[in-house]
């Protein structure tokens, strides 16, 4: 028998080893993608998204929201010291970050100057305010610890 031959008679088991080779290298292929990862990391990104997503939002509320936040941003504007000014800003404008009216970035910069004339202000107790406050850390979750401390420094 030639070499020729013996390749030919072997030709089944030759098929079944380089079919091998071929998926144990597109097994190792797959392994190093870190598919789970990835696949965590789109779950996680679609449902950041979906919660940010505005609901279907009635017409009558989105006009309600609008001119809710420009009427508390002229009365912070017109004085900024009267605790119920402040609590208006922080709850107008957690709605209108909440039902899409407002960017979350741009909504979360505007609460974090009212936070932070806040902080100047210690010791001052209202009910209003503090419950401002509480929708103001639900809306934005990244000023919840911040809210935290200066709720406790005026306790």
């Amino acid at each position: 028998m030639t070499f020729k031959e013996g390749l030919l008679k072997a030709r089944g088991q030759l098929t079944f080893i380089v079919a091998l080779a071929i998926s144990t290298g597109i097994i190792i292929y797959l392994e190093t993608l870190d598919t789970e990862e990835r696949i965590q990391s789109r779950v996680a990104t679609e449902v950041a998204r979906q919660r940010n997503a505005p609901a279907s939002i009635p017409p009558a509320l989105d006009t309600a929201v609008r001119r809710n936040l420009q009427r508390s941003e002229e009365a912070y504007a017109a004085d900024p010291g009267a605790a119920v000014n402040r609590a208006a800003l922080l709850v107008a404008l957690s709605s209108a970050v909440q039902i899409g009216i407002l960017a979350p970035q741009d909504g979360l910069s505007r609460v974090e100057r009212v936070l932070t004339d806040m902080e100047r202000r210690k010791g001052e107790a209202n009910p209003l305010l503090d419950a401002a406050l509480g929708a103001a850390a639900i809306a934005f979750p990244s000023l919840q610890e911040r809210i935290a401390n200066l709720d406790t420094a005026r306790s």
